[in-house]
Order: structure tokens, then sequence, then C-alpha cells
């Protein structure tokens, strides 16, 4: 009974904050705990017998994590970064960037929050990495939205196996993610699986079968879709622990912001902004700015691009810029495995932007 009110009152809920349709973004987590962590490599080896010396021995390396926690009370954020392009097998290019921010909310729920943290930053061209501390106060939150990317999910599974004849409105979409979001009340995914199962055979008039029930236990216990929503800007003082081209340490102004959107199960942006400067920060600063979006094509498809960007003007002396851009995709094609992947670097100093562009496929014979 008392798993029955609560499923009662959640779609109550629901049903009276949405008026215009739902998007995942308008789901609230009350804790959120996600990480994600991928690394990209290209190497290209090449050595013409009629030449003297090795043609091509180049390639790259990208390594992205992310980390992510957010409850009442506290929340932190982890992430960082790496672009590596190496040349007979040593590191010629380089830009990379790291955080950690801690935030503490004074209030349950609200938006307001002080925190502490830090960033650091290395390009090609700077003699060491650029690293300070930070404290100050933000506004911002951020959510797991997979609960309801699930929903999303099943209704799509039911729909395309004829086990639902209609969509399930957007009332009926929140209340099976908040069954999702409550697993931790559960002692087993059958008892959560019942749940859902009477809250859509209760509007949808139908009875599931097996094989719809197996689709709705697959769904919840599937590790994919991660994704989530929010966004947070933050700002404050920090200090210097290092500058990156040797100055003085001083104290400085900074400013950061983050941000999260999905539209779908199917895609993930992630954005990460950050400045910082003494006083007179339009004579010496840094800008940092890294964005990510991942688009899962199909089953056996994905689309991931990423950019990062950084901007470092030292006290007298010309500004550092650096950018690096990737786009991978990966799909299988009738029992061919197919990679392609385009990456775009301009690192200090070049005339223009260098494009690497690789492709490959792998097909099983037997």
């Amino acid at each position: 009974m008392k798993r029955l009110g609560a499923l009662v009152c959640l779609l109550l809920f629901a049903m009276s904050s949405i008026a215009w349709g739902v998007s995942l973004c308008d789901y609230r987590s009350p804790v959120t705990a996600l990480t994600d962590a991928r690394m990209s490599f290209a190497y290209r080896y090449y050595n013409d017998a009629a030449t003297p010396e090795i043609d091509v021995n180049s390639g790259r390396l990208g390594v992205d994590y992310d980390q992510l926690f957010d409850s009442p009370n506290y929340g932190f954020t982890l992430g960082g970064s790496v672009e590596l392009t190496v040349d007979e097998f040593v590191p010629t290019g380089w830009l990379g960037q790291g955080r950690a921010t801690f935030r503490f909310y004074p209030f349950e729920e609200a938006l307001f929050f002080g925190y502490g943290g830090l960033e650091a930053s290395l390009a090609t061209g700077q003699p060491r990495p650029g690293v300070d501390v930070r404290v100050g106060v933000g506004l911002g939150r951020f959510s797991d939205v997979t609960p309801l990317a699930k929903a999303v999910l099943i209704e799509d599974e039911l729909f395309a196996t004829d086990a639902i004849f209609d969509p399930l409105s957007d009332d009926v979409l929140l209340g099976i993610a908040g069954v999702i979001g409550r697993v931790t009340e559960y002692e087993t995914v059958k008892g959560m699986v019942a749940d859902i199962e009477n809250l859509i055979e209760a509007v949808a008039r139908v009875e599931l079968d097996a094989r719809a029930l197996l689709s709705i236990e697959e769904i919840i216990l599937a590790v994919e879709p991660q994704r989530k929503c929010g966004w947070a800007i933050q700002g404050g003082i920090g200090y210097e622990l290092i500058d990156p081209f040797g100055g003085a340490q001083n104290f400085v102004i900074a400013a950061s912001a983050d941000a999260a959107f999905a539209t779908s199960p199917d895609d993930q942006f992630l954005l990460h902004g950050s400045f910082s400067g003494p006083i007179d920060f339009m004579a010496e600063n840094t800008l940092s700015l890294t964005l990510s979006y991942e688009y899962e094509m199909s089953e056996d498809s994905t689309l991931i691009i990423d950019y990062a960007f950084q901007r470092v003007q030292p006290l007298g002396l010309t500004a550092n810029v650096s950018h690096a851009a990737t786009m991978s995709l990966g799909f299988d094609i009738n029992g061919v495995d197919i990679g392609v992947q385009v990456t775009l670097t301009k690192e200090p100093g070049d005339p223009g932007w260098s494009i690497d562009l690789s492709v490959s496929a792998v097909l099983d014979l037997i």
C-alpha cells in the first residue's frame, strides 16, 4: 500500500507540473551520481620503399573524464580533457584542461551555493601548466535524467512491439521515471517492473505480456544511457599556484560556467567555460572552453564531437591560442565494423588548421 500510495502521489505531482509537453530536462532527481570516461586513439605509419625516410609516423590520443555528484545540500564536479599529438612516438602538441569544484548549498533545493575549487590548463607553447585555486558563490544545479530517458525508451519499445497502441502521456512518463528513480526503495527489480506495469495498464487499458515485461526489465537494468541536465554559473576570487609563463603568483578574478542538456535518450551535450585574470584582467588572463556532443544514431553506431579552446594572455606578451576539434563515428553495417575520425588542430604559430582523417573497416569473412 505504501508503494502504491507513493506511486499515486508521484503521478498526481507529474500531472500538475506538465502543461506543454515533457522533455528530459523536466525531470529532477533527488541525488545525482554520474561518471563518464572515454578515450580515442588514432595512429598512422607509412614507409614507402622508394623514399629514404619514413613518410608518415604520427597520431593523436584523446582522453575525456567527467564525474558529477549533486544532492540537496552539496555537490561536486571533477572533469578534464587531454588532446595529445605525437610524431615518431614523440609528443609534439598538447592541449589539456582539468577542474575540480565542490559546491555547498546552504538551503535544500535552492539554486544558490558557495564553492571552492581548482582549475588547471596546459597547452603547446606554455613552459608549464597553469594552476589556480578558487572560492566564491554561484547559482545552478544538475540532475540525473536517466530515469526519464529510460521511461521514454520503454514507451518506444512497447509502441514498436504493439504492446501499446497509443503514445503514453507526459504524466505517465514522469510517473514511470519516478519509479525508476526510486530504485533504492525496491528489494528486487521485479517489484519495480510490477509498479510500472500497473501504471501503464491503468492508463493504456492493455495487458502487458511476458515479452513486454522482459523488455521493461532489460531497459531498467541497462547501464546506458546515462543522461544529465542542468547548469551552474559561479564567480569569485582565486590564487595562482603556478603561473603558466613563470610570472609572479597573483590573486585573480575567476568565473566559470557549466551546462548539460539532453533532448532525447540518444544525445548528450556538455559545456564548460572558465575565465581568470588579475585585477587588470584585460592585460593578463586565461580563457578556456570545452564542448562535447554525443549522439547514439542506433544500437550499433555513435557520433561523438569534441572541441577544446584555450587562450592564454601573458602580461606584455603575445596571446597563446590553441584549438582542438575531433569528430568520430563508429558503426556496424551488416557485419562490417566501420570507423571514421576527423581531427582538426591549430596550435600557436600555425598558419592554419591541420586536418587528420582516418577511415577503417573490418569484415569477418568466416
